[in-house]
């Protein structure tokens, strides 16, 4: 990753903080982004509570000294955090590539403001743009799956763990798909689609689901993009 992204990425999340007001249950997102965010605002969130979407953030979360609750005892979120592996400025997402997009979206929808950050090299013209839709899947229903999307005009392919052998496996225990729909397809059809297979826990297609984009432009300026639910 180029130094410029690298402060694009930077000067979004510093503009991200300013979303963090009274905010006292602050949700987090998973991957290099809200490392990024987490550093720099956890002076800020000594005084709140953190839920994080996966383990990977729980245990920086831990590191830096915040107070970390499960998500299973939190029924709503203030503020929740994340970024995207690409976005349109309908605001529509694709998320996944930590394969922590379950519980993402989960939290994503239990909060009062979404805020997600990204530097403009994620923003595209549609999503999905040039990568896959992250589907997270019950290991026993992962031939059937795979099938009935094949059937059904998508391109499927299982994600390989990069640290030992087989599929990458979830803090949930699902395995990943990396899910590419036909050309030109209805993305509310696509999510429909997706959800309504049995064996698939949740997929990483976002819609509906941002509030506040905030845009780290590599001139470094930040625009943001706010959107009415």
């Amino acid at each position: 990753m180029g130094s410029e992204v690298s402060e694009a990425r930077k000067a979004a999340a510093i503009k991200a903080m300013e979303y963090l007001g009274r905010a006292r249950v602050v949700g987090l997102g998973t991957g290099s982004t809200v490392e990024v965010f987490l550093r720099l605002a956890s002076g800020r969130l000594m005084d709140r509570v953190v839920v994080a979407s996966s383990t990977d953030t729980a245990l920086l979360a831990s590191q830096l000294g915040l107070r970390v609750l499960d998500p299973s005892t939190v029924d709503r979120v203030d503020l929740y955090v994340d970024s995207a592996d690409e976005v349109d400025l309908l605001g529509r997402m694709v998320k996944g590539g930590g394969a922590a997009m379950t519980m993402e979206k989960v939290l994503a929808s239990a909060a009062d403001l979404r805020v997600f950050v990204v530097d403009e090299l994620k923003v595209v013209p549609r999503v999905p743009h040039a990568r896959p839709i992250p589907v997270e899947v019950l290991p026993q229903a992962i031939s059937f799956v795979r099938r009935r999307l094949g059937e059904l005009g998508y391109s499927v392919s299982v994600r390989v763990s990069q640290g030992k052998r087989g599929p990458v496996v979830t803090d949930l225990g699902g395995v990943v798909l990396d899910v590419t729909p036909p050309r030109d397809a209805d993305l509310v059809e696509v999510a429909r689609t997706l959800r309504s297979i049995p064996g698939v826990v949740e997929h990483g297609l976002f819609v509906d689901l941002v509030d506040v984009l905030v845009i780290g432009r590599l001139s470094g300026s930040v625009e943001t993009v706010t959107f009415r639910r």
